[in-house]
């Protein structure tokens, strides 16, 4: 590592640096960096938990080199300010903390991938969160294949982790709260995420790895004036918490924003991962996330520098934007994909009574005519969990749910646009959520089998076909008469497919122009003749123009 390009926020690689490292013979040498500390110590398992002083250099750097250490030996560093007083930090580099979150582990174990994923233009991505799986499923290899081969048939092309790093928070995703570097064990080892990507590789799939860079844990053992000053965040307190409660990072400070660097590039080299999702962007976008008091200039310059380093490493950038994306700052900042809030729109209409769905046909006209190749367009886990029902049940009325559900995906999966689900999505659960959930995906009854036998033919059309994935390819809407029924075109070169869409409880008979030969219905009835198309309530169909 270069110390000056570090000090100076151009540091890409300090995980190799700092940290704990082996060496020979059970010895490790510890690197920490802090500027302003007047000593550090060190303590743990290794020493009796007795101070060991660590030596300065001029750059601000201490370290000490340690024998007789042991792989996940608790330690934490003694921080010495100016006035003599002693606090206890956990090592900012430790890439694995205790389940306790109150020490560092030692550990510096690398691991030799044996495969690698290229990216493809049509995108469909699990979005899932390590800790509400069943356990079993990272517990060993077969159960890594088995997950693998369930994902492979519902055609989805990449996983997307949900921060997947330590946090003290149960009631939480692991948002913004992250402890960065450190795994969180508690979910899956380290060890075996590794293995379980190099799987996903092997067998043609994508990994995505979910993080917040806005801020951090307040905890008093994390960053917070981890030398006695704030190195990483801002020193105004009108801007130093975040509406959640945690610490804002200051972009302007060189050592965060080589701390950011460094993180984004030990994901990528570390965890041979194929794309960085920076989630809830209005934080780094917005002072305070709040657009009423405008840009943060700092962040937008920061995250153009990123997304140029993640493409050279030619890597995926995906930006994830909590309400819709502005078209004032959306061409500036560099991202490959935009995930934001478009599709909560579809959600809402099928939350309504059917006869009241014709008042919002603009919405759906708009989504539909609108070019979306830079997008992920879909539902993620907040669209799936909030209001404390899943996808499925927020459908309006008991008994047609999942007809309204095939057709919203079926409108979804034939959109200009690159797809995103959350975990359990793809089978139509209807369950109710809580934290501590454990999804089970090979559990499914009847109704959830046939609404993913449904899915697979779905994702399947849209993954083979390039009617809907092509940069030139386009959507021409038709003018039909009926409440809530849309009929367009996807046009790719000289091959045309129709695309119905009923959003009400109203049957159609529909006059045909066109020879049309059915490709894949929501219902399973074959409701089309020669001249006709009869069109079921909350039904929808592909089919190709002859």
């Amino acid at each position: 590592m270069d110390t000056r390009k570090y000090l100076e926020g151009d540091g890409y690689d300090g995980y190799k640096f700092f940290g704990n490292h082996k060496k020979a013979n059970n010895s490790y040498i510890f690197r920490i960096l802090s500027p302003n500390a007047k000593n550090v110590y060190i303590i743990g398992d290794f020493n009796s938990w007795t101070e060991e002083k660590l030596r300065k250099y001029s750059t601000g750097v201490f370290s000490k080199t340690i024998k007789n250490v042991k792989e996940f030996d608790k330690y934490l560093y003694v921080i010495e300010n100016e006035n003599g007083k002693k606090y206890y930090k956990l090592d900012p580099y430790a890439k694995l903390i205790d389940k306790e979150n109150e020490n560092s582990l030692v550990y510096d174990k690398s691991y030799k991938f044996s495969y690698k994923y290229k990216n493809k233009k049509n995108l469909n991505i699990y979005q899932m969160s390590a800790k509400n799986f069943d356990g079993r499923i990272f517990e060993d290899e077969k159960n890594m294949v088995k997950f693998i081969r369930y994902l492979k048939e519902n055609n989805f092309t990449h996983i997307d982790f949900m921060p997947i790093f330590a946090n003290r928070f149960k009631e939480d995703f692991s948002y913004g709260s992250s402890f960065y570097f450190s795994i969180n064990e508690n979910y899956i080892e380290i060890e075996k995420i590794k293995l379980f990507i190099d799987l996903c590789h092997k067998n043609k799939l994508g990994i995505i790895f979910e993080i917040d860079i806005s801020s951090f844990d307040p905890f008093e053992k994390y960053l917070n004036k981890f030398d006695g000053s704030n190195m990483y965040n801002y020193d105004y307190d009108d801007i130093l918490y975040n509406y959640s409660g945690l610490i804002n990072i200051d972009p302007t400070k060189n050592l965060a924003k080589s701390f950011i660097l460094s993180f984004i590039t030990y994901l990528i080299k570390e965890f041979n991962i194929d794309a960085i999702a920076i989630a809830n962007l209005e934080n780094l976008i917005f002072w305070q996330g709040d657009k009423s008091r405008g840009y943060n200039e700092n962040w937008l310059g920061f995250i153009r520098n990123i997304n140029e380093y993640i493409n050279d490493l030619n890597k995926i950038s995906i930006g994830f934007y909590n309400s819709i994306w502005e078209n004032d700052i959306k061409e500036d900042l560099g991202f490959d994909l935009i995930y934001d809030r478009t599709l909560a729109k579809l959600i809402k209409i099928n939350q309504k009574n059917p006869f009241e769905r014709a008042n919002y046909s603009y919405i759906v006209k708009n989504i539909i005519e609108n070019d979306y190749k830079n997008y992920l367009l879909g539902f993620n886990y907040f669209d799936s969990l909030s209001e404390g029902a899943s996808l499925a049940m927020k459908m309006n009325s008991n008994d047609k749910k999942y007809d309204q559900l095939k057709t919203l995906f079926l409108l979804v999966y034939t959109l200009n646009s690159n797809k995103m689900i959350f975990s359990s999505d793809e089978f139509g659960s209807l369950d109710t959520f809580n934290f501590d959930k454990k999804i089970n995906i090979f559990k499914q009854n009847e109704s959830e089998k046939d609404f993913n036998e449904f899915y697979k033919k779905l994702s399947d059309f849209y993954i083979r076909n390039k009617n809907l994935y092509e940069n030139e390819s386009k959507t021409k809407i038709l003018e039909i008469e009926g409440y809530s029924l849309y009929a367009f075109k996807r046009i790719y070169k000289n091959e045309e497919y129709l695309v119905i869409i009923n959003l009400t409880d109203l049957e159609y008979k529909i006059d045909l122009p066109e020879k049309i030969e059915k490709v894949l219905t929501s219902y399973n009835e074959n409701y089309h003749s020669k001249n006709k198309l009869y069109i079921p309530a909350f039904g929808s169909g592909i089919f190709k123009i002859k």
